[in-house]
């Protein structure tokens, strides 16, 4: 997603990483791409900062992408 400025592109980007993180809403080091509830390091500080600032450069420069997103609230 930072690398990209394709629209389409970003939206997968975000709705894998949405569907990956296992409730905890942190990032992991990897994930099993059958099972995204099978992870390791349930919290990876670097993975989490680039999430940040992927976050914080959507924020800034395509903010209308993050409005589409769903996000569930508990």
């Amino acid at each position: 997603g930072l690398t990209t400025n394709d629209d389409d592109e970003i939206r997968l980007c975000l709705n894998m990483l949405q569907k990956s993180h296992d409730d905890t809403g942190f990032m992991h080091e990897s994930i099993d791409i059958n099972d995204p509830m099978k992870f390791t390091r349930s919290w990876f500080a670097w993975a989490n900062s680039l999430f940040g600032e992927f976050i914080w450069k959507l924020y800034r420069e395509k903010k209308y992408l993050l409005d589409e997103i769903h996000i569930e609230r508990v």
